[in-house]
């Protein structure tokens, strides 16, 4: 069963299609375009001498074509109108393949589609392919990390008592990190998802890594939150378009998560201490 090849796929309308269990077994090397993706390398002839200068490289695109077989023959006709009413041009496609028990997920928009019925009382045959502009796969798990967990620590000044007379007596605090340490141990750098939930009244919150940030200008009240996509560069306060309150000096493109250990936190001109942080983000791959 571990070595079984099942493909979920999720409509853009949220319809779901499994593939290699129930109507549809997938073919022996019934499933292309999964391993590592095609990649282009640039270069420039030298002037003088012999030998080119790199200029670039880049992953490609890729395609993934599924091809299976009906199981039973007796319901080709069912099976048939239910196929052809899920697959679409119109709708994007999540594609969620689990092989040898690991899952990951890419998504696609539908570039080509076969299911003849020539003779109804024969398996048919169905051949689905989908083009996908993002070639890398992505961890089924979003890695949520909340910054501002609490921990419990000593207070200060400490207290120990050391005779059996006296009761002993110790002191606690417990404080917000404003900082977390992510490690991202996929295949490429993936930029991740942020919310802020504020519980009072905070003046212009800021998220950083390293020596960069983006910091959002005004103040947020008890209740508003506010989303931050680093990938689509977007910020949504409340479900409202945000993007025009961040500052200048602010940066998407070099927020994203390297492959190894990344720090990631969170400050603001004024209450700092009513933000709640959670940062998420997928892996990405590059086969499966």
């Amino acid at each position: 069963m571990a070595n079984m090849v099942l493909i979920k796929l999720i409509r853009s309308d949220q319809k779901t299609f499994i593939l290699g269990m129930g109507a549809w077994k997938i073919l022996s090397k019934g499933l292309q375009g999964i391993d590592f993706p095609n990649f282009s390398v640039y270069s420039d002839k030298n002037g003088v001498g012999d030998g080119a200068l790199l200029s670039g490289k880049r992953i490609d695109d890729r395609d993934i074509q599924i091809k299976c077989r009906s199981v039973d023959p007796k319901s080709n006709q069912v099976i048939r109108e239910t196929t052809l009413a899920f697959f679409s041009p119109k709708y994007t496609y999540k594609i969620y393949i689990t092989y040898q028990g690991i899952t990951k997920w890419i998504e696609g928009e539908l570039e080509g589609f076969s299911c003849p019925s020539e003779n109804i009382y024969r398996p048919m045959e169905l051949t689905v392919k989908f083009y996908c502009k993002d070639p890398l796969l992505k961890s089924v798990d979003d890695f949520g990390k909340d910054i501002a967990s609490i921990k419990g620590g000593f207070g200060f000044p400490y207290i120990e008592c050391v005779t059996e007379k006296v009761i002993p007596c110790y002191a606690s605090i417990y404080s917000y990190n404003h900082e977390v340490n992510i490690n991202n141990d996929g295949d490429a750098t993936t930029y991740p998802r942020v919310t802020i939930n504020f519980t009072g009244s905070t003046l212009n919150p800021k998220i950083y890594k390293d020596d960069y940030y983006v910091r959002i200008l005004g103040t947020f009240s008890e209740g508003d939150i506010v989303e931050i996509d680093f990938e689509n560069c977007t910020i949504r306060k409340n479900g409202t378009n945000w993007i025009q309150h961040i500052d200048r000096s602010s940066t998407f493109t070099q927020m994203g998560l390297e492959l190894g250990d990344n720090k990631m936190g969170f400050a603001a001109d004024d209450g700092d201490g009513n933000m709640a942080v959670y940062v998420y983000y997928n892996k990405l791959y590059l086969g499966l």
